[in-house]
């Protein structure tokens, strides 16, 4: 026994666009402050706009089930919700760091030519060494989200009663039903 499910699944679908595109919005956010030991950080979480270039709908059709999930990098779940240690590869550090930074700057406050791969790279190592010993810091940027949207939620009966109501009449004869004009009657044996 299949429902058309049509409105329900438009109501799942534009529910799921529109999260695909608050959650692009929340990496780009520019408020967001992040803490740490050698000072505060206000900006973006889309250090190399990877994360945010990643994210698709991907919607699964059967004949019972749908559904639509958002898929991205998988780092992007550490972001949201931290690490304890983690190990990123070099490369992709030193990558982020020439193609995110106008200027690199050493500890003594001198600039450092992007172009010196030999400096940038033991920046990158020291970027590795640090996030090894003292992870990723939880940003929430998903999960304070979905906890926000989750009450989108709650008006799906909407759309499931829509299409039931569309889809009674073959519902009941599924089930048994004969129609007769505009009148359902069921027959009943007695044992």
């Amino acid at each position: 026994m299949s429902l058309r499910l049509d409105n329900t699944k438009k109501y799942l679908r534009d529910y799921s666009k529109n999260l695909l595109k608050l959650t692009s919005s929340e990496i780009g956010r520019s408020d967001r402050t992040r803490q740490y030991q050698s000072g505060d950080i206000t900006g973006p979480i889309n250090a190399s706009g990877s994360l945010k270039d990643s994210l698709k709908l991907m919607v699964g059709n059967t004949d019972v089930v749908y559904s639509f999930n958002i898929v991205g990098n998988e780092y992007g779940e550490q972001v949201d919700e931290g690490t304890k240690k983690s190990n990123p590869p070099v490369q992709k550090l030193v990558n982020w760091l020439v193609s995110k930074n106008k200027k690199l700057k050493d500890a003594n406050n001198k600039i450092i030519s992007l172009s010196d791969t030999k400096k940038v790279t033991r920046i990158a190592y020291a970027i590795k060494k640090s996030l090894n010993r003292k992870g990723i810091q939880r940003t929430g940027f998903l999960t304070d989200l979905v906890k926000e949207q989750f009450n989108q939620l709650s008006n799906i009966d909407t759309p499931v009663v829509q299409d039931i109501s569309e889809d009674l009449d073959n519902i009941l004869k599924r089930n048994g039903y004969k129609k007769t004009g505009d009148k359902f009657s069921i027959s009943i044996k007695r044992i």
